[in-house]
């Protein structure tokens, strides 16, 4: 009961603004005034919807830079995009080329790897082949006696 003697004495009182309870509420925020808190409130919620908007400023300008900077990559690769496909045949077939060149060069180098064996090789026979042919040189001398004409090589 001795909470509706406070409240018959506060709104007996006329407490401010003549209003029923406001003095119990008020007595019940210690001495910190509503107005002061909603005031307070209000100063926070309009700090937080500039940083809000701040960061959406932000947020918009790095989009139109981005924005900005891929529609100068899509214009470079407008720009190289028809004389690369003009020129990529081109190197494809050079390429090819040079591959097919690689490759005979390789042959050649192989050849020419073997030809001092070759060589070697020709000048053995050769001399064998004239070491064989002496006795026949000989004979076609002795022929050539026999008839009366001489061998071009004695003479």
């Amino acid at each position: 009961m001795a909470i509706d003697n406070n409240a018959k004495t506060s709104a007996e009182s006329g407490g401010p603004g003549g209003l029923p309870g406001l003095a119990d509420l008020l007595s019940l925020l210690s001495g910190a005034s509503p107005l002061m808190a909603v005031g307070r409130v209000v100063e926070v919620v309009t700090q937080m919807t500039g940083e809000v908007v701040k960061s959406i400023s932000t947020f918009n300008d790095t989009m139109t830079e981005l924005n900005r900077v891929a529609h100068r990559v899509n214009n470079l690769l407008d720009e190289f995009e028809v004389p690369l496909r003009e020129i990529l045949p081109a190197v494809q077939a050079g390429v090819k080329q040079a591959r097919g060149t690689l490759k005979r060069v390789d042959g050649i180098m192989n050849q020419v790897g073997t030809l001092p064996a070759d060589v070697t090789k020709a000048v053995a026979t050769l001399g064998d082949l004239a070491g064989r042919l002496g006795p026949l040189t000989q004979f076609a001398e002795l022929a050539g006696g026999m008839f009366s004409t001489k061998s071009k090589s004695t003479g």
